[in-house]
């Protein structure tokens, strides 16, 4: 969702221009072959020495020496190596604030052209106050910053603030080389806090700051005055700052409304008492290399299985690698909260978590004698629940008034106001927008989770709400008619009432239907809708399958067609969020014999392979120049491309979709938590700003199925993807307000009303307000916005994981698991109860992998899957559902051979990576597979 009403009016040529002028990063991966920076890779650090341009007390360029791409790691213009602090003589006493940036030095000592020691006295009216040094400089290669407060008072002093400006070049514009910026990933919490820099295009070094061992981190401010959608200069800058003691601060923060979870501190000196803080700076050139930084630096590299966002129903697990000892394990709330030590496995401590709190939940880790790591983690419901819940709260909050233009708008919710929201109220004072309540992402993804759900477990309620949808709000109004020209264009910005009645009949009017990022959520639409027809006789359906199925071709048609038509905004040229069904629907058009239209969406979705695998593409272009949404969408591209590479005139070789794949996950990781241990940041993707802002947004879903695709398919040992892929899935369910009576049906915002409703987004900053100008807290947005799309993403990636994981060992995602005799039992708990993933490292057979997937039933939802590995056997036990057609086993993994499935007769396997599908008898729910 982006800004319509500034780019509403922008040309279509102009508009892609600035998004092909921001390409430099992917186009510098793609040029120079895969990029491979992943979580399971990296080798050993290459020292790079530090390259340090001084400008009186601070640094002015911060560079690795002989780097292969032209990156100051420092905002140009900006200077490191100022503090900020507050301090006071007694507690009744306003706090008095310092900038050494404002202060001239009392002395000044270039020790060395890398070494910079500056003096400062610090004084006020009643004299004396504080001596203040800093140090910058290079240690045993690394760049050392210290700070040393002296008091000179003659009485005790507190100081309330202590923090260090970070001015990073962290602002991504269409104007600069794509190396030029760097993203910020940080941790602040305690004594293993920290903080990296890396390029866009993935490739070291990376930029590692951690604290020494007697300072610690525990608070933060987001930069401000610079802007991620703009290439103006840069005015009343002020950088991002981290803490190490934050009370002062704490209190105005408090005072505005702000929240925050950690302990703040202040620091009282007695008279002529110093204290020494500082941090290093080094480089790594991976994120494997990242996190034995954070070991060797004295920190605590940090693992988790299950995710930080953890169901009630399921363990979790973390594993912490120090050289501290590791004194206590602590829990926030430790009579809901069971915590197991697991012993040591590879150097790293083992605990098992469950939370029976839901909400907010911190582990306290006391380490090193003294110091303190928080990890944040947040307990929901089971998925299947928040499944569920979710879609009940959509079809419940539908506008039903025949006499209102818009009768069957599934409408946004206000969580804090407990108000259903229409083009009648759309809380415009406090920023809200009447397109986003009426049409684009946040409203269209509402009617495009319900079918996806619907389509896995219909409900006959949710049906009729999403067919009154369509027949009073879509079909004739958000949606030309095939009796008006430009059949299945989509009504953008504000709304299609005006549209339809402007007196423009050009695009800025009655043609305003050229935005194609809304064109694949009312595709994915009719295309659920099309299943639940075809599928489930006992559900009622407005129209027949036959005719959501045409609509989906129609729009799909629209979607390639009318935009470029209209505004020459081209659909094969940026990622869509949704557009992934495509190769669905072609299947579906193939199976219902529409031969002829599913060879008409084929071409256009193979121009667009073709454009992203051998083109030039900006794989963060969208409609800012630097953006996260693509990565569902480059997966979908290059599972295609690799899927159809070297058949008959298929325009893309195997290299090329090679070396495309390999460099679209690096950019998906890139921009995604991948070591930063929060339930708010794992898994999360990350907008230009980093993590300072609008975390766990739709993209941590969809692009965590992007990670999935790709451990399953593609990776050559994708066990670590799994486990990212699958804290991605459970991240951004932390948005979902649900809750039982006992925890007032809801942590982020209470009252039974508000059960099943969701976020669009999370804040981790203290306060201010979201990219929408809303103001906000820390917290989950009190909108839904455009969160469902997320949801329709994790629909799709839904799926038990049983992993050999090289840090955890055999660990079963999403569901439950239990070994006896050489069997393998799993209980599905991923909220679909559908697919089995399957990724060992056998002793005697090596690699070994299984993938399981029902149509037309589902696992039960106890001890539903029994496999024996060694045997090749399986036991398996559906859950009926009343559909049109009998259900069916589709498999892969077996060894080779022939096999005797009850009820579906004997099957050939290839081999290991063949899929096999399998026909079974209607109603069946014991199932068993075994050799011949």
């Amino acid at each position: 969702m982006k800004d319509r009403n500034k780019r509403a009016a922008a040309s279509g040529p102009r508009r892609r221009d600035i998004m092909m002028a921001a390409g430099g990063a992917a186009v510098g991966a793609l040029a120079a072959g895969p990029v491979r920076a992943t979580p399971a890779q990296g080798t050993k650090a290459v020292p790079h020495a530090f390259a340090l341009t001084f400008k009186g007390p601070g640094l002015t360029s911060l560079r690795a020496a002989g780097d292969a791409f032209d990156t100051d790691y420092l905002q140009p213009g900006q200077t490191l190596g100022a503090v900020t602090l507050a301090y006071r003589r007694d507690a009744t006493a306003p706090w008095r604030t310092v900038d050494t940036a404002d202060l001239t030095p009392a002395h000044l000592d270039q020790a060395g052209p890398q070494d910079r020691r500056v003096a400062y006295d610090i004084a006020d009216e009643a004299g004396p106050a504080l001596g203040l040094t800093l140090r910058l400089g290079l240690e045993a290669g690394q760049l050392a910053w210290q700070v040393t407060l002296t008091n000179r008072a003659g009485g005790p002093l507190e100081i309330g603030d202590l923090a260090l400006p970070l001015p990073f070049h962290t602002e991504f514009k269409a104007k600069q080389p794509a190396t030029a910026a760097v993203l910020k990933h940080s941790f602040v919490s305690g004594h293993g806090s920290f903080l990296f820099w890396m390029r866009s295009n993935s490739v070291g070094p990376y930029l590692v700051m951690t604290p020494e061992r007697n300072t610690h981190f525990e608070y933060w401010e987001p930069r401000a005055g610079a802007r991620q959608d703009s290439d103006s200069p840069i005015t009343g800058y002020r950088p991002y700052r981290v803490f190490i003691h934050a009370a002062a601060t704490a209190e105005a923060m408090r005072a505005a409304g702000g929240r925050w979870r950690q302990p703040l501190s202040s620091l009282t000196l007695a008279p002529g008492e110093a204290r020494r803080f500082g941090v290093h700076f080094t480089w790594a050139d991976s994120y494997a290399d990242v996190r034995d930084t954070l070991v060797t630096q004295g920190g605590i590299d940090v693992e988790v299985a299950q995710g930080m966002t953890l169901p009630t129903d399921l363990p979790g697990r973390i594993a912490l690698r120090t050289l501290d000892t590791i004194d206590a394990i602590d829990a926030e709330y430790p009579d809901q909260t069971t915590i197991t030590p697991l012993g040591l496995r590879n150097g790293r401590h083992i605990y098992e978590l469950r939370f029976r709190r839901l909400g907010e939940n911190l582990i306290i880790v006391r380490h090193g004698q003294g110091r303190t790591t928080h990890l944040e983690f947040f307990a929901t419901e089971p998925v299947e629940t928040l499944v569920n819940k979710r879609a009940a709260f959509i079809a419940a909050h539908q506008h039903r008034d025949p006499a209102k233009w818009y009768n069957g708008l599934l409408a946004e919710w206000n969580m804090e106001t407990q108000t259903l929201l229409g083009p009648d109220n759309y809380d415009r004072i406090t920023g809200w927008r009447i397109y986003e309540v009426t049409c684009d992402d946040p409203g269209l993804s509402k009617p495009a989770y319900l079918a996806a759900k619907n389509a896995e477990h219909p409900v006959q309620a949710e049906v009729t709400a999403l067919d009154d949808y369509v027949q009073h709000f879509v079909w004739g109004g958000l949606q030309r008619t095939t009796e008006e020209d430009d059949s299945y264009a989509l009504y953008g910005i504000p709304d299609w009432k005006k549209n339809r009645e402007s007196a423009d009949p050009g695009p800025k009017g009655r043609q305003h239907y050229w935005r194609p990022y809304d064109y694949p959520h009312i595709i994915a639409m009719y295309l659920g809708l099309h299943r639940v027809a075809s599928r489930y006789p006992a559900i009622t359906t407005r129209l027949d399958a036959a005719t959501y199925l045409e609509r989906a071709y129609g729009t799909t048609r629209a979607f390639f067609t009318i935009p470029m038509k209209i505004a020459e905004w081209s659909a094969y040229e940026t990622g869509f969020y949704n557009e992934v069904v495509i190769p669905e629907l072609i299947d579906a058009l193939d199976a219902a014999g529409e031969a002829a239209k599913a060879a008409e969406l084929r071409a256009h979705w193979v121009r667009k392979v073709a454009f992203f695998v051998n083109g030039r593409p900006d794989l963060f272009g969208s409609e800012y120049p630097f953006d996260s949404t693509g990565f569902e969408s480059t997966q979908a591209l290059a599972r295609y491309a690799l899927d159809h590479a070297g058949q008959p005139g298929f325009p893309v070789t195997r290299a090329a979709a090679r070396r495309f794949a390999d460099a679209q996950i690096a950019a998906n990781l890139f921009c995604r938590g991948v070591i930063e241990p929060a339930y708010y940041y794992l898994g999360s993707d990350y907008r230009a700003a980093g993590g300072d802002a609008f975390t766990l947004t739709y993209m941590a879903q969809m692009g965590g199925w992007a990670l999935l695709d790709h451990a399953l398919n593609d990776a050559d040992d994708g066990r670590p993807h799994l486990r990212l892929a699958w804290t991605s899935f459970m991240s951004a369910w932390a948005l979902v307000n649900s809750g039982t009576a006992e925890s007032d049906y809801g942590y982020w915002y209470p009252g039974q009303a508000n059960d099943g409703a969701s976020g669009g987004g999370f804040e981790p900053g203290s306060h201010g307000t979201t990219w929408l100008g809303q103001p906000h807290h820390r917290g989950s947005w009190y909108y839904s916005s455009e969160s469902d799309l997320g949801f329709c993403g994790a629909l799709r990636m839904a799926a038990t994981l049983v992993s050999d994981d090289p840090v955890f060992g055999r660990f079963c995602f999403g569901g439950t698991l239990a070994e006896a005799d050489g069997w393998l039992t799993i209980t599905p708990r991923d909220g679909v109860r559908r697919r089995l993933h399957a990724r060992l490292q056998h002793a005697r057979l090596a690699r070994q992998r299984l993938d399981l997937e029902v149509r037309g039933a589902r696992f039960a939802p106890t001890d539903s899957i029994a496999w024996h590995p060694t045997d090749a056997r399986l036991r398996l036990t559906l859950d009926g559902e009343a559909q049109r057609q009998p259900p069916t086993l589709r498999l892969r993994g077996l060894p080779q051979g022939r096999y005797q499935v009850t009820g579906g007769g004997t099957v050939e396997v290839a081999g290991e990576t063949a899929w096999v599908t399998v026909t079974l008898p209607a109603g069946v729910r014991e199932v068993a597979v075994g050799r011949v």
